[in-house]
């Protein structure tokens, strides 16, 4: 049909033109450069890493896709690796929905929207990310694979959930928080389904919840074998919260608000930020329509369990760390779940007949444009962009600068006053790569196999400084003062 090839080429077409400008755009971000070398000069160093906070495989798929990477110009094709995951997570989500009752349309419109949030955004950008994506597909498999036999009942059914348990505690061992994004399929089926089938609604969630947090369960005992036979070490910081209630407000202050902005993003630096908390108003309204909109008490009671306990466990392996990570990374399962509420208000206007079909496919087609907008902008101006321009003020004196043995050369760290961008969030969207102790020491060892290869030539040798103090000029052969980022902020 028609309308399905419009959907494919829409899911196909839109991720890469989108993304298109921030894949291939020359930069890094810190961790990238620091990966680079690990994963050559240090095999093992990155499991082992990554394992001490609970995601062994996830440091195994980034030492090998590092080093077969090498150096930051090939950096794009992971990024390009992204944004095919997400394309396929799109896909998978529009077959998905649209088997289990939502619209054609309707489906692909969720499936868009997930590939356009500020969680994917980041991911796309953030070489060192791609295997979260991974982890969203394994979820989103793992949650079909339950859902086609769950209805028959029998062995079918059990093999199903053991299936589908599976998966998770595989994607558990990827990025812990991106397995419950099984929850978006499951939150946007339920609300969807109908009484002719033979599982109660409540019995169906049941079903998938409980496999859900089995699976995920699963992962944390394998992680804690590892542990315990020594294969690994625990990082200090994998530790339960334990302060319940500061880390509950924290939830409805930081991940929770920045979820309900959908698209927009949350800005550090003003509190105040209109166009964040206008997009906020705007979702709560527009989900507290549907909840007052839904008549039928079957409805009422899928709308209560999605409001009051979904998004709890949407995020919920966060709320059980003790860590507070704010980074919009962590939120695709809570973003996804806010999203999937705002287009089954929509859909329920539409049957209800107070939207007409133009009207209801042009609000879907503003949303998405929208978004698609603003995901291009976002991950080039707020992440490729200033990035880039942290590694050319690196790459470009290493280019020209005539290297000797002994050649000293120090680097002058920037503040956060110091970046490129008018905004920024947290570690992400506008942040610095050169505002620490270690990664400009990494972007500039990148540099240098940029120009000299792997190998540096017979007669030449470097030391590197660091520091937010100005070196004495005749202290030094090279010195970078990184805190030229500010003249690239326009006010």
């Amino acid at each position: 049909m028609i309308r399905t090839r419009i959907c494919l080429y829409v899911l196909l077409l839109a991720p890469l033109l989108v993304y298109c400008q921030m894949i291939f755009h020359d930069f890094g971000f810190r961790d990238d450069y620091a990966h680079l070398r690990e994963s050559r000069e240090e095999p093992g160093k990155l499991v082992k890493f990554t394992a001490s906070h609970g995601r062994p495989l996830y440091g195994a798929l980034l030492e090998t896709s590092f080093s077969e990477a090498a150096d930051v110009d090939n950096l794009p094709w992971l990024r390009l690796t992204s944004v095919a995951l997400l394309t396929l997570l799109g896909l998978a989500l529009w077959r998905q929905l649209y088997q289990s009752g939502w619209s054609e349309i309707q489906a692909a419109a969720i499936g868009l929207g997930v590939i356009l949030l500020p969680a994917a955004q980041v991911v796309a950008g953030w070489a060192v990310c791609w295997p979260h994506v991974l982890a969203l597909l394994l979820a989103v498999a793992g949650f079909s694979a339950i859902e086609t036999e769950l209805e028959r009942g029998g062995m079918k059914r059990v093999v199903a959930l053991l299936g589908g348990c599976m998966i998770y505690a595989v994607a558990g061992l990827l990025y812990q928080s991106n397995v419950l994004f099984a929850v978006v399929p499951i939150a946007a089926v339920l609300l969807v389904r109908g009484a002719r089938e033979r599982l109660t609604d409540l019995r169906w969630a049941a079903m998938h919840l409980g496999a859900l947090i089995l699976g995920l369960a699963a992962s944390y005992f394998v992680v804690q074998a590892l542990f315990s036979s020594g294969v690994f070490a625990p990082s200090p910081r994998l530790q339960f919260e334990s302060e319940y209630f500061g880390k509950l407000l924290w939830f409805f202050e930081q991940p929770l608000a920045n979820a309900l902005g959908l698209y927009a993003l949350r800005d550090s630096y003003d509190a105040t930020n209109p166009a964040f908390w206008g997009a906020v108003v705007v979702v709560v309204f527009v989900i507290g329509f549907g909840v007052k909109a839904a008549t039928d008490p079957v409805q009422k009671k899928k709308w209560l369990l999605c409001l009051i306990a979904l998004p709890f466990l949407a995020h919920g392996v966060s709320l059980a760390a003790a860590e507070r990570a704010i980074g919009y990374r962590t939120l695709f399962a809570l973003s996804g779940l806010v999203l999937v509420l705002v287009m089954f208000t929509l859909r329920s206007l539409l049957n209800a007949g107070r939207l007409k079909p133009w009207m209801h496919h042009l609000a879907l087609a503003v949303i998405l444009a929208g978004a698609a907008f603003t995901a291009n902008r976002n991950s080039f101006m707020l992440l490729a962009e200033p990035q880039g321009y942290e590694w050319d003020l690196v790459l470009a004196p290493v280019m020209r600068t005539t290297f000797k043995p002994g050649t000293k050369v120090y680097l002058i760290t920037p503040t956060p006053a110091d970046r490129s961008t008018s905004q920024s969030f947290a570690d992400e969207f506008g942040s610095l790569s050169s505002d620490s102790d270690w990664a400009p020491k990494e972007m500039f060892n990148c540099a240098m196999r940029a120009r000299f290869g792997h190998k540096l030539p017979k007669g030449i040798s470097y030391t590197v400084a660091l520091g937010r103090a100005v070196p004495a000029a005749s202290d030094y052969d090279l010195v970078i003062d990184l805190r030229k980022l500010s003249k690239w902020r326009v006010q």
